[in-house]
């Protein structure tokens, strides 16, 4: 493995180089999103500012010409911003206004004739917008859990503007299990906060899809990029790794498309990226698409009955969370089931070389590992290598 191609396991991804084909990602999750219903609630104050609406309208655009269905719930004094900026956007019915405080009396909540209603206008097309009868975050909060449990939505986007969640460390964490999120309670000092995330909790154990909790200037980002802006609670195990299929290929190729443009994979063309992909593994997040992929090269290195490491690429958003690792140890496992002698991995960052010491990879010489793999090699580049094996008999 070269050592451009271990660099995005541990690295920040800079700029796109200039002039660079740019991939865009949106294309995967319109795919993932069409002919689905995804419902936004801005937690109050979002929605005070117009400026609030930005990237949620540039969102709604996106998701009306891919035919997904979208219900948009604010607090009444942002109702009228909301419709201005809406403008052609907007239902020409007057949105229908809702007291939560009603749920606590009358189930289900809301009723069976409101639900239909909704459905009539999403069915015309329209995006839906509804409101409550008073300004209160902590309503709408339930108010959204409900509604979004009523319809069974396949994903929840609750827009607060202290954006996604903090670890200890600072860091934001892009995902979270169910099982995880009780514990995490207990770290969350906010009312407010614990409130978004117990209705967070709560609407996964009624049946939907998945729930984002995001600024409202980030939506955008994190419904439509692989890097995300916000976090993600899944009922779903966190994620598996297992072998791409033929119909993964083409996602496999953007990724490492991207991977070059950024700088963190040795350029390949698309023969040589065909090449490696009958032997890819892709790590992915529930029903999320891939976070990180990585493939065992072996037909160079038959004679020897050995494999390397290649074409590893962990997305900026899932670093950190061990997906590295899992896709190393599900390629060894790979490596023994086609009873290679050993594998080897190759990069110039210290980095990386800790991460593969950690797995248990002995440092070793050029001359321990194919001579295959130094044809056409750069002998000055070869000095500076860091080259890892690990033997398998």
């Amino acid at each position: 493995m070269s050592e451009d191609d271990l660099a995005g396991i541990v690295s920040v991804a800079p700029p796109a180089r200039r002039g660079a084909r740019v991939f865009t990602e949106k294309t995967f999750y319109l795919e993932e999103f069409y002919g689905k219903s995804l419902l936004f609630a801005l937690i109050p104050p979002a929605g005070q500012r117009i400026g609030d609406f930005d990237s949620l309208l540039q969102t709604l655009r996106e998701l009306r010409r891919n035919q997904t269905r979208c219900i948009v719930i604010v607090a009444p004094s942002a109702l009228p911003k909301l419709m201005r900026r809406l403008g052609r956007l907007a239902p020409k019915e007057p949105p229908p206004v809702f007291n939560p405080s009603e749920g606590l009396r009358s189930r289900p909540y809301p009723p069976d004739t409101a639900v239909a209603e909704i459905w009539e206008r999403l069915r015309a097309g329209s995006i839906v917008v509804a409101s409550m009868s008073r300004d209160d975050a902590d309503d709408l909060t339930v108010f959204a859990r409900e509604l979004a449990s009523r319809l069974r939505v396949f994903k929840l986007l609750m827009l607060d503007r202290a954006g996604g969640l903090l670890g200890r460390n600072g860091e934001r964490l892009s995902f979270v299990e169910q099982k995880r999120i009780g514990r995490m309670l207990r770290d969350i000092r906010s009312p407010a906060r614990r409130a978004i995330v117990r209705a967070a909790l709560a609407a996964l154990d009624d049946g939907v899809g998945s729930v984002n909790l995001v600024a409202p200037r980030d939506v955008y980002e994190e419904l439509f990029s692989f890097i995300g802006a916000g976090t993600l609670f899944t009922e779903l195990q966190y994620g598996f790794v297992r072998p791409v299929s033929i119909d993964d290929f083409e996602e496999v190729e953007a990724l490492i498309v991207r991977g070059q443009n950024e700088g963190f994979l040795l350029p390949r063309s698309p023969d040589q990226i065909a090449q490696i992909l009958p032997s890819c593994f892709g790590y992915r997040i529930g029903d999320e698409h891939l976070a990180g992929i990585c493939s065992l090269l072996t037909e160079p290195y038959r004679r020897e009955r050995a494999g390397e490491i290649t074409a590893m690429y962990t997305l900026t958003r899932f670093q950190g969370e061990g997906v590295a690792a899992v896709l190393v140890r599900e390629i060894l496992k790979e490596a023994r089931a086609r009873r290679l002698k050993y594998v080897f991995a190759c990069t110039s960052e210290e980095r990386v070389a800790g991460f593969f010491a950690r797995l248990g990879f002995d440092r070793v010489g050029a001359e321990d590992v194919s001579p295959a793999k130094w044809r056409g090699y750069d002998p000055s580049r070869i000095e500076h290598l860091l080259i890892f094996r690990s033997t398998l008999d």
